[in-house]
């Protein structure tokens, strides 16, 4: 379980990136990054406030679901930016 969620993060959000640089909606993914970037933040600078072991599942939740969404709608974005400058070739 602990493989199948962030690959389930990640090939969602690729398949999200692509579609998005597909469409001609590319303007959304450096703002869905930034949006990811900032819970990341939040996440892991709340779980670094808490006493013990309280605050790892924000920890856990950053890295687990967060950073391969994030890597994935990165490269998605690449992917489709790729292709989608092919296809006008």
């Amino acid at each position: 379980m602990v493989y199948l969620v962030p690959l389930l993060c990640f090939v969602l959000h690729l398949i999200l990136g692509v579609f998005f640089m597909r469409w001609q909606a590319g303007k959304i993914i450096p703002v869905l990054l930034v949006i990811g970037a900032v819970s990341m933040y939040w996440a892991v600078s709340y779980s670094q406030q808490q006493i013990g072991l309280i605050g790892i599942e924000y920890a856990i939740f950053a890295f687990l679901v967060i950073a391969p969404a994030m890597l994935g709608l990165a490269i998605g974005g690449v992917v489709g930016w790729i292709r989608g400058r092919r296809a006008q070739e």
